[in-house]
């Protein structure tokens, strides 16, 4: 008899263990609670609009949709041999359309103004300053970066 009501205190001690571990994972805790009360005070009142914070469809739609798989590669440069201030074409493929091309840059210096003709030429001015030798030409598109080793000649 007595392990038969041991048994039973025990089933009942686990069965409300359980259901207090069930009621505490499902309630809210006190600082879920005084969120909400929170959230329940910057709610509007019913007589006001509600005003969207998403773009209006027509924004959405005329958005450029830029393919982040389409990766840049740059095939050469022409002129061969480029000067500061001297207009060139960096020629290649993958470039995208000019709302998803990003940006040209000689080194560290970023080009202000550049042209992108193409899918596969962008026209720019070398920047002036820049020191002579050895240089990468950066374009940064959607998809990534790509770049050409280029001899820069003292203008």
């Amino acid at each position: 008899m007595q392990s038969q009501t041991y048994r039973r205190s025990l089933f009942g001690l686990l069965a409300l263990t359980g259901m207090m571990g069930f009621l505490l994972c499902a309630g809210n805790t006190p600082a879920e609670t005084a969120m909400d009360t929170t959230k329940a005070k910057e709610l509007p009142k019913k007589a006001e609009k509600v005003q969207p914070k998403s773009a209006p469809p027509k924004a959405v739609t005329s958005a450029p949709s830029c393919d982040p798989n389409l990766h840049p590669k740059v095939t050469g440069v022409s002129p061969d041999h480029i000067k500061p201030g001297m207009k060139i074409k960096i020629k290649g493929n993958g470039f995208g359309k000019r709302e998803c091309f990003k940006d040209v840059s000689f080194g560290t210096s970023h080009v202000k103004d550049f042209k992108v003709v193409s899918d596969s030429e962008v026209e720019t001015i070398v920047p002036t300053g820049l020191k002579p030798g050895m240089m990468k030409i950066n374009i940064q598109t959607a998809g990534g970066v790509a770049d050409d080793t280029v001899l820069l000649e003292a203008k």
